[in-house]
């Protein structure tokens, strides 16, 4: 089964929307959605910063409690356009899906469900993110 909606703000929903009915309908089998584990302050703040590609912006918030994550569209890419672009996705919680792996699940929001993969360089500092099957490196600290 596939559903391949790459619409935004619903294309991910309807998407997983389609393949929960046919697992059902067809199979019996009931999709249950991801239970993150409990919030890791350290492991929070390995991941929390700014990722990018060439095109967005992915931002990983740690408040102390829980992580965010937010995808905006580069302002230079907005501007440039000639088409209205979709809106951004607003912080929204994240939480990791085991208490020692690197994928993490959107418990909220536009995304909510989405699964991803933080990416380690040899060393283990986390260097990128996988979102959406798109992927965005760490973005240098500026000041």
């Amino acid at each position: 089964m596939v559903s391949l909606a790459n619409a935004g703000p619903h294309g991910h929903l309807f998407n997983q929307a389609v393949v929960r009915w046919a697992l059902e309908r067809c199979l019996g089998a009931v999709e249950q959605d991801p239970e993150p584990v409990a919030y890791d302050g350290a492991r929070a703040r390995e991941v929390e910063g700014r990722y990018a590609n060439d095109a967005m912006n992915l931002d990983i918030a740690d408040d102390g409690a829980r992580l965010t994550l937010a995808v905006g569209i580069k302002p230079e890419i907005r501007g440039a356009s000639d088409v209205d672009m979709p809106a951004d996705h607003p912080p929204a919680a994240i939480g990791f899906l085991s208490a020692t792996g690197d994928e993490y699940v959107i418990t909220e929001g536009g995304l909510k469900a989405q699964r991803g993969l933080f990416h380690r360089d040899a060393r283990g500092a986390v260097v990128g993110v996988d979102l959406a099957g798109r992927l965005f490196g760490r973005a240098a600290v500026t000041s």
